[in-house]
C-alpha cells in the first residue's frame, strides 16, 4: 500500500487516536520554541526594561506579517488533506507547488514594504520615545529574515496537509537550539544589544529554510511531489487556497490589530505596564502550546474526513478535543495562578512590572476554558473549507467586545489596567459561545455519510 494512503487511512480510520499522533510531536516542537522564547526574553531583559518593551511592540507587527502567511498556509493544509483524503494525489501535488510560489511572492513583498515603513509602523503602534529606537533596531534586522520564515510556514503547511508533523518538529528543534546558542553570543560577546537577538533569530530561520529545501527538493522525502517542469497554473487552486486562507489570514490580522490597540491602551499606564504584560504573555504561551497543537491537528483530520466523506466522525472528534482541552485549561490555569509571582521574578526585579504581570496572569487564566472552544472551533471550520466563520467570530470578539470594553472600563469606569484584563475574559466567553453553537449547527447541516468499508 502506498505510504500516503497508509498514513491517510490510519488517520481516517481512527481520528481520535490520530489527534494524539499529530498533537504530541507538534507539542514537543512548540515546547522547544517556547523555551527559546523564554530564553530570548531572559537575555533581552538583561539589556534593559526598555528592551523588553521594544520586543513587545515588535510582536504585533511581526505577528501581523507572518499571520497572513499562516492563514494561507491553513488553506494549503486544508486543500492537501482533502485531496489526499479523496485519493487525488495530482491535485495535492499541484496545491503544494502553488504554495511555494505564493510563499516566495509574499515573503519578498512583505519584506520590502516593511523596511520602507519601519518608523511610521512603530509610531502607529504607539511606541514611546524611549522605546521606538530600540524597537526599530530589532525590527529592521528581523525584517530581512521574513522571506525565510514565510517559506518555512508554507513548507510546514504542506507537511501538515500530509499528516506529517514529525519532520517540521525536527527542523524546529534544530532552529531553536541554534537560536538559543547564538543569542548570548550576538547580544553580549559581539555587544550587538537587542539587534543581536534579531540576528540570532534570522540566522536560525535561514538554516531551517535550507533544511526544508533539502527535504523537499533534494532528498524528495515528502508524500507530495514537486515537478515544476510539469507545473500547471490553476486559478481554481489559487482561488480555493485564498477562499479558505484569506479569512484565516484576516482573522490573524484582526488579532494583530487587536494586540496593537491593546498595547496602545496598556501603554497609557506606562512602559512598565507593557513590559509586565509582555512577560506575563510568555507564561500564557505555555497554555497555548497544547491547545494550538491539537487545534492545528484538527485542520488536517477534519480535511481528510471531509475529503473521504467520513462526516459522521467530525462531531465526535471535535467534542473529544474540546473535552481534553478543558481539562488542560483548568489544570494549567490553576497552576499559573499560583506560580505567577515566582515566574515574574525570573525576568525582572522591578516591583511595578512584577505586579502588573501577576495581575495579568491571574485574570487571564479565567479565559482559558473559553479560548479552547474558540480556537478549536475555528480550525474545524477551516478543515471543512469554511474560513469566514472564524473571521467573523474573531472580529466580533476584538472589534465589538474587547477593545470597546477595555476603553469603557479604563476610561469611563476608571478601573485601571485590571479593566483591560476583565475585558479579555468577557470577549473570550462571548466568542466561545458563538463559535460552539455555530459549528455544531454547521456540522449538523452536513449530510452524514455511511462509513466506507475498508477505510
Amino acid at each position: 500500500m502506498p505510504e500516503e494512503q497508509t498514513r491517510v487511512e490510519k488517520i481516517i480510520g481512527n481520528p481520535k487516536r490520530a489527534i494524539w499522533g499529530l498533537t504530541i510531536p507538534a507539542l514537543l516542537g512548540m515546547v522547544v520554541q517556547y523555551v527559546y522564547n523564554l530564553t530570548d526574553t531572559f537575555f533581552v531583559s538583561k539589556i534593559s526594561d526598555e528592551a523588553i518593551a521594544a520586543m513587545q511592540f515588535n510582536g504585533p507587527f511581526v505577528f501581523f506579517a507572518i499571520s497572513i502567511c499562516f492563514g494561507l498556509g491553513i488553506g494549503v493544509t486544508s486543500l492537501i488533506s482533502q485531496a489526499l483524503g479523496a485519493k487525488d494525489k495530482r491535485r495535492a501535488n499541484n496545491a503544494a507547488e502553488h504554495a511555494v510560489i505564493i510563499g516566495v511572492v509574499l515573503g519578498l513583498t512583505i519584506s520590502i514594504v516593511s523596511i520602507v515603513f519601519r518608523y511610521p509602523i512603530f509610531r502607529l503602534l504607539g511606541a514611546p520615545d524611549n522605546v521606538i529606537d530600540l524597537s526599530v533596531q530589532y525590527f529592521q534586522v528581523i525584517i530581512y529574515g521574513f522571506v525565510f520564515n514565510i517559506l518555512s510556514v508554507f513548507f510546514r503547511s504542506i507537511l501538515s496537509g500530509e499528516g506529517d508533523v514529525k519532520t517540521p518538529v525536527r527542523f524546529m528543534i534544530i532552529g531553536t537550539v541554534i537560536n538559543i546558542v547564538l543569542d548570548p553570543i550576538f547580544i553580549f560577546v559581539f555587544k550587538m544589544g537587542i539587534a543581536g537577538a534579531a540576528w540570532a533569530t534570522i540566522t536560525a530561520q535561514f538554516i531551517v529554510m535550507l533544511l526544508y529545501v533539502n527535504f523537499f527538493f533534494i532528498r524528495r522525502e515528502s508524500l507530495v511531489e514537486f515537478a515544476f517542469r510539469d507545473f500547471s497554473f490553476s486559478w481554481n487552486i489559487v482561488g480555493e487556497t485564498f477562499r479558505i486562507g484569506v479569512p484565516a489570514s484576516l482573522s490573524f490580522v484582526v488579532m494583530s490589530f487587536g494586540q496593537m490597540l491593546y498595547n496602545r491602551i496598556v501603554v497609557i499606564f506606562g512602559s512598565n505596564a507593557i513590559a509586565g504584560v509582555g512577560i506575563g504573555m510568555r507564561l500564557d504561551q505555555l497554555f497555548f502550546l497544547p491547545i494550538m497543537a491539537a487545534a492545528s491537528a484538527m485542520v488536517t483530520i477534519t480535511g481528510m474526513l471531509y475529503g473521504a466523506k467520513r462526516k459522521d466522525l467530525m462531531r465526535s472528534t471535535y467534542l473529544y478535543v474540546i473535552g481534553w482541552g478543558e481539562v488542560t485549561a483548568i489544570v494549567l490555569g490553576l497552576f499559573f495562578y499560583l506560580v505567577s509571582p515566582y515566574f515574574m521574578k525570573i525576568f525582572t526585579s522591578n516591583p511595578e512590572i512584577t505586579g502588573i504581570g501577576i495581575s495579568y496572569i491571574r485574570y487571564n487564566v479565567f479565559a482559558y476554558p473559553f479560548i479552547v472552544i474558540g480556537m478549536t472551533s475555528g480550525r474545524v471550520f477551516q478543515g471543512i473549507g469554511k474560513g469566514l466563520p472564524g473571521l467573523l467570530i474573531t472580529t466580533i470578539r476584538i472589534a465589538v467586545i474587547v477593545v470597546p470594553l477595555a476603553l469603557l472600563f479604563t476610561r469611563i469606569f476608571g478601573w485601571g489596567i485590571e479593566g483591560v484584563f476583565l475585558a479579555q475574559i468577557i470577549s473570550s466567553l462571548s466568542a466561545a459561545v458563538l463559535a460552539f453553537f455555530w459549528l455544531l449547527r454547521s456540522l449538523k447541516k452536513i449530510e452524514i455519510t455511511e462509513p466506507i468499508h475498508g477505510v
